[in-house]
């Protein structure tokens, strides 16, 4: 166990059950007998203006795949698991201090493998920055039928319209103050800023874009993610 906590710091008890072919029940004690923890990712911080939207932010696209977590409960509110058949994409950012300055981190997941198909780092939480990281996704992947963000301008740009119109990919939004709306990439993130690590020990921007590449690629095809049983790369090559 010691082995695959070292390789795999963040792993919980589902994780470690699985890469370890263990029972949790067995995991969690024998993790506990050995006195090891996980940390916990901080909140999200947000700081700096926004754009000015150039468009209007459409309707939700993933809500038809919505549903009531139990019919007669109505007050136990939505799950929001289906949206992986949707065939859509969705895409947020984060923000990463570092040498006195903010630095902003753009993703693009895919929700039916939960693999990240495009991201860029940049200076400013612009549409411009949203919008690179569309094209790195577009350039390797085929296009998804649905692009969903939150409302923040950096989505809300002429240009992501005009290439979603030519792509003939849907635009769609979260509703105003409904981050779970959004959850899968919000879950990507906190445990992808877990994952990076303490920021300071880079001694330049290059090194922090060498870590960033090195802890997508963890992610994408060596990290076990709980609801596939396993990367989302080596789950992406099932669907083939």
């Amino acid at each position: 166990m010691l082995a695959v906590h070292n390789h795999n710091i963040y792993y919980g008890v589902e994780r470690l059950a699985l890469e370890l072919n263990w029972s949790q029940k067995k995991t969690r004690r024998i993790r506990n007998l050995a006195g090891l923890t996980i940390r916990r990712p901080s909140k999200k911080r947000k700081f700096g203006k926004s754009e000015v939207a150039e468009i209007p932010a459409p309707i939700n696209a993933l809500q038809p795949y919505a549903k009531f977590k139990d019919e007669t409960r109505p007050q136990d509110g939505m799950s929001y698991s289906l949206m992986t058949e949707s065939g859509g994409w969705v895409q947020d950012f984060t923000y990463l201090w570092f040498e006195g300055s903010w630095h902003y981190l753009a993703a693009v997941l895919d929700l039916k493998t939960r693999q990240i198909v495009g991201w860029r780092l940049g200076l400013r939480h612009s549409s411009e920055l949203t919008y690179t990281a569309l094209l790195d996704a577009l350039s390797k992947h085929p296009a998804p039928s649905i692009i969903h963000s939150d409302q923040g301008s950096e989505y809300l740009s002429y240009k992501h319209k005009i290439l979603c119109d030519k792509m003939e990919i849907t635009l769609s939004c979260s509703s105003k103050g409904s981050p779970w709306q959004n959850g899968f990439m919000e879950r990507f993130f906190s445990s992808f800023m877990l994952e990076l690590g303490d920021l300071k020990r880079f001694n330049d921007l290059a090194q922090l874009h060498e870590a960033i590449a090195l802890t997508m690629h963890y992610y994408n095809t060596k990290r076990i993610h709980t609801a596939l049983k396993m990367s989302p790369v080596a789950y992406a090559t099932t669907l083939i």
